[in-house]
């Protein structure tokens, strides 16, 4: 550490070696990412192996009725989780489960989880509004969107208390922002790493990356706007990280790109929070 106790650009590196270096997770885990990943296997082959995982099967089934909260009602049963989630949002719901099972004793991860969520119904409903045909990865991009910040918190959490104390106050400026002043890097690349070590699909990586600074996106650029406006309507509804809650100046600039207007908020709004009403605040 450095005579200010913030990590050294060599301390950091060293730290971050831990994000190449796979988290342990439990035999059943693995074998559903496996199975997840397998072109022959079956929705009822990965739902009989979340089952033998009593922890992931919860998970699961907390995440498919915050994430969906269906007209047909609640989810009760792992095989109708499995199908209506789809394979992509399912293994994001994995790997959230494996990052959260590390960080959650630390401050603040509660309200990140629950941001998240937040995040990827709302990227949803924006998809469905625009007629999206990628509404599994909106979804999936949505909810480990700032999954680089679990890195962050477990590794350096006296520093991030600090930070929310200040979350709601006009000193506060955009977590990504301060995060590159004080370590060099920000969540976003972090969160790339994370997903490139999981071998999520490619797809989700340019708007994990850019999802705060979306003008720069080239191969997904719609993806990476809905992020940006899903995350600016999840702060302005209160549902923010604890280190910064405001809505940034980039939130117009991809409404814009996306073309949606007044009357596109009007329509999409009293949606939003609908389905917000059914995301679980506790960490699951």
């Amino acid at each position: 550490m450095s005579s200010s106790g913030l990590p050294s650009p060599f301390d950091l590196s060293k730290q971050m070696r831990k994000l190449d270096a796979l988290p342990v997770f439990s035999a059943s885990i693995r074998d559903v990412l496996n199975t997840i990943d397998s072109s022959q296997s079956s929705f009822e082959q990965i739902a009989s192996l979340i089952q033998k995982d009593p922890a992931l099967s919860l998970h699961v089934l907390r995440s498919a009725n915050s994430l969906l909260s269906t007209f047909e009602g609640k989810v009760t049963g792992i095989l109708h989780a499995v199908r209506i989630l789809g394979l992509v949002p399912l293994r994001g719901v994995v790997v959230s489960r494996i990052l959260l099972d590390k960080a959650r004793r630390h401050p603040g991860v509660s309200e990140l989880w629950y941001h998240s969520q937040a995040v990827s119904v709302i990227c949803t409903v924006i998809g469905r509004y625009m007629n999206s045909r990628k509404l599994e990865e909106l979804q999936t991009i949505g909810l480990l969107h700032d999954i680089g910040k679990f890195f962050f918190y477990d590794e350096y959490s006296e520093y991030y208390e600090q930070e929310f104390q200040l979350g709601d106050s006009g000193r506060a400026e955009p977590d990504w922002l301060r995060e590159r002043d004080v370590f060099g890097i920000d969540h976003c690349l972090l969160g790339d790493r994370v997903v490139r070590n999981f071998r999520l699909p490619r797809i989700l990586f340019e708007p994990i990356l850019l999802h705060h600074d979306p003008s720069k996106s080239v191969e997904f650029p719609e993806l990476a706007h809905t992020c940006s406006v899903a995350d600016g309507i999840a702060r302005a509804f209160g549902s923010g990280v604890p280190e910064y809650v405001f809505v940034e100046p980039e939130f117009t600039g991809s409404l814009d790109v996306l073309g949606l207007g007044t009357n596109d908020l009007r329509n999409l709004l009293p949606e939003v929070l609908h389905r917000l009403s059914a995301v679980e605040i506790l960490l699951p």
